[in-house]
């Protein structure tokens, strides 16, 4: 019970000190103080209230609220809570539809998939059965059955893909705890929920049975300009595999942004598909297609701040390389450095802002050691 209160924990973006309606922000704080007071029994009769409220508003974002607070509450409460919050999320997905129905598709996507990297251990020691063992308590599923069901829903998520794409974070704000600038990278639902699922693609299951026709990341036009890449076809009929479905996802995010006027999202989403690609990419030479990819990008945007993203990318690998066992000469380690370093100064001159997470330490890379194995 404790495990899925931390899953919980994890996917619950409600923020309750957010700026709320006058109908709802007295009853939250009233939740919230009842929560902190350790009466669950409490919390919920007001969540009752709440719930009232929203559904003769037909509010659709505090009723998704309303349901992840009430799945907290239900952990100490009731025996079977695990099943019944799967189950709960299940019955509201069949009655509710688009853009509200994508975001219990994700929320209870990622349910299963936390639930797995609590309980890992249990599905390691499971035998793969032909069909499941019970269709509806998860908890009997094995590896690949779980994985299976975590990658139809998180699919079922970013269906209907024009509605998420012209619906802004902003209605959903109330179940969201923002992040300082976070809309320029995650402007609509769309981005929201594929990045969310790209989380679980981007995991690397080793215990996943690989069919023979496993798809690999096995050509450099994975590295292409995002531009080329959005024309790109990628296919496979390994349909299952994590990689595949995260490059695609990058995909679909990319051909999205590419219209944007304001490239943030854009590059936001481009820096991690390089990033994934080259992490997994089983071509030869990969650094140094992941490099000119960088370095094209960089002279594409020369003119916009959004270039020191891509500036920090390049800066950062120049600096692994120069201080890593493979840098031949001494020459070699102090001119990749420098053109670290230069390329960092430049970039923060450039940018009238700290952009994300993204931020070129000039002084750490000069005070990191040479010729040190890392």
């Amino acid at each position: 019970m404790n495990k899925l209160a931390t899953i919980l924990m994890i996917i619950l973006f409600a923020n309750t000190s957010l700026s709320q309606n006058n109908n709802y922000s007295k009853l939250w704080s009233d939740v919230e103080n009842f929560e902190v007071e350790g009466l669950p029994k409490s919390a919920l009769k007001v969540l009752e209230k709440i719930e009232t409220i929203a559904k003769a508003e037909n509010n659709a974002p505090q009723l998704i609220k309303i349901m992840l607070f009430k799945s907290k509450f239900m952990l100490t409460l009731e025996e079977d809570a695990q099943l019944n919050i799967i189950n709960a999320f299940r019955a509201e997905i069949k009655v509710s539809q688009a853009p509200t129905k994508n975001v219990l598709e994700n929320i209870l996507a990622t349910l299963y998939w936390q639930y797995f990297q609590q309980n890992r251990w249990k599905f390691y020691n499971r035998t793969k059965t032909n069909e499941k063992v019970d269709t509806v308590d998860f908890r009997t599923w094995d590896l690949e059955t779980l994985f299976e069901e975590v990658h139809t829903h998180y699919k079922n998520s970013l269906d209907n893909g024009l509605i998420l794409q012209q619906t802004s974070l902003e209605n959903f704000d109330v179940i969201i705890d923002k992040q300082k600038d976070s809309r320029i990278y995650r402007p609509t639902l769309f981005d929201f929920l594929a990045h969310n699922a790209l989380i679980f693609y981007k995991h690397q299951e080793s215990k996943i049975t690989r069919p023979a026709y496993k798809f690999s990341i096995d050509d450099a036009a994975y590295l292409s300009p995002a531009n080329e890449y959005a024309r790109l076809k990628i296919k496979s009929k390994d349909t299952l595999s994590l990689e595949l479905n995260a490059i695609k996802l990058y995909q679909d995010l990319i051909k999205f942004h590419l219209k944007d006027k304001a490239p943030y999202a854009l590059a936001d989403a481009n820096i991690e598909r390089l990033d994934f690609v080259k992490q997994h990419a089983t071509f030869k030479a990969k650094d140094s297609v992941y490099i000119a990819a960088l370095e094209a990008e960089i002279e594409k945007h020369n003119k916009h701040e959004v270039s020191t993203l891509y500036a920090f990318k390049l800066a950062s690998i120049l600096k692994t390389q120069g201080i890593s066992y493979k840098a031949e000469t001494n020459a070699e380690v102090r001119w990749k450095i420098k053109k670290a370093i230069a390329i960092c100064d430049a970039a923060i001159s450039k940018s009238s802002i700290l952009i994300g997470h993204f931020f070129c330490d000039t002084k750490n890379i000069r005070t990191q050691p040479r010729n040190k194995r890392i």
